[in-house]
């Protein structure tokens, strides 16, 4: 038989010509009775309900390895860009972001505040490749210490094990330092060695704005470690620019200097944190900043604890001489030519770290004056 449309070879039961698709004399008839209808009906209700049923199964499949394999499952996704990354800086680098901002959030108490500045980094966990063994670090560093987010993210075991035994000799050595340190997390800076680590004292990430009278606002009060120096192994520090026997890991006590010089500061204003500022708080938080900013208060500091020094020895250093016993990076000058106060008390603290009694005499008269405005 031959199809009237297209000329083509037919069976007398075929409801369509396999060569164009129009219908056969057979199929037109039994499309008016509505046979071919009904048939088609069934079979395409039939297709949807099983692409139904597959959907679901994909679905609880989905789910299930999720909940089994938690993060882990986009680890190959971050793997793949961190590949990119490395390419293109030649040096590895990191995939967590400190710099997010976010806006309109309602914060209603300091807990709220606290939750924000957890979510901020838990949610960018899946982007870390650590091991379990890192991550446990993490998370007893994190409840000892009560430092709401702490993420080393791919930083390797030993440099981790490193780095956990500074903070703990750290918050050994000043006890009176907890809550107000919000976290400690690598980062990528613009260059590689812009710095090894980094204590920022605020960083407002919550509610960004000039209008405190809406919505309440979250600070982040933090310390910024360098991936370039903890993600590289070749990665070198300066030599002969901090306290003798520095290494990359005992400069975050340096860092730790400079949060501490800032806590000192909290306590004269009678603060604990500036993690939840509020319309009733935030002229004190700025006057805060602006305190440590001019390094007035830092400079009172080694001022006393200059003339303690040259009291006790019957001497007359000035400050580039008494700040030179401590080491290089202690006699750094601004760009008009001065002393940086609050650097020759975070290299204080970093030799008190390495060397406890066996510190420097200009060391010990610094870290003598931090003691006591801690207590």
């Amino acid at each position: 038989m031959k199809c009237i449309y297209c000329n083509g070879d037919i069976n007398k039961d075929d409801n369509f010509c396999p060569s164009c698709g129009h219908w056969t004399v057979k199929g037109y008839s039994l499309l008016k009775k509505g046979e071919i209808k009904k048939k088609i009906g069934i079979k395409k209700n039939n297709h949807l309900l099983l692409f139904g049923y597959l959907f679901v199964l994909l679905l609880i499949i989905f789910v299930v390895t999720v909940s089994i394999r938690g993060d882990n499952l986009f680890k190959p996704f971050a793997y793949l860009k961190k590949q990119v990354l490395s390419n293109q800086y030649g040096y590895e680098r990191t995939l967590m972001k400190t710099e997010n901002k976010y806006q309109n959030e309602i914060v209603n108490d300091y807990d709220d505040a606290i939750k924000y500045i957890k979510k901020d980094f838990n949610s960018q966990k899946y982007l870390c490749l650590s091991s379990d063994e890192v991550d446990k670090i993490e998370y007893d560093l994190e409840n000892k210490y009560n430092v709401p987010s702490i993420s080393f993210c791919d930083m390797d075991i030993v440099s981790a094990k490193e780095m956990k035994k500074v903070i703990e000799k750290m918050y050994s050595l000043f006890p009176n330092t907890l809550n107000a340190l919000t976290n400690i997390t690598i980062s990528n800076t613009n260059n590689d060695n812009d710095y090894i680590a980094y204590f920022q004292p605020m960083y407002q990430f919550i509610n960004v704005n000039e209008d405190i009278n809406e919505y309440n606002k979250v600070n982040k009060t933090q310390i910024l470690i360098n991936s370039y120096y903890f993600l590289n192994k070749d990665a070198k520090i300066r030599e002969n620019w901090y306290v003798k026997d520095a290494t990359k890991e005992s400069t975050f006590a340096h860092e730790f200097g400079h949060y501490l010089s800032f806590i000192t500061l909290l306590k004269d204003y009678q603060l604990d944190n500036i993690i939840l500022e509020t319309k009733d708080n935030s002229a004190i938080i700025k006057n805060v900043l602006e305190e440590y900013k001019n390094g007035n208060h830092s400079r009172l500091i080694i001022e006393k604890a200059l003339d303690e020094y040259n009291e006790s020895l019957n001497m007359s250093l000035d400050i580039k001489a008494f700040a030179s016993e401590i080491s290089m990076y202690a006699v750094m000058e601004d760009s008009y030519g001065n002393i940086i106060y609050d650097e020759v008390i975070a290299e204080a603290v970093h030799d008190y770290y390495l060397h406890d009694s066996n510190m420097k005499k200009a060391s010990y008269e610094i870290i003598k004056i931090l003691k006591e405005k801690l207590r």
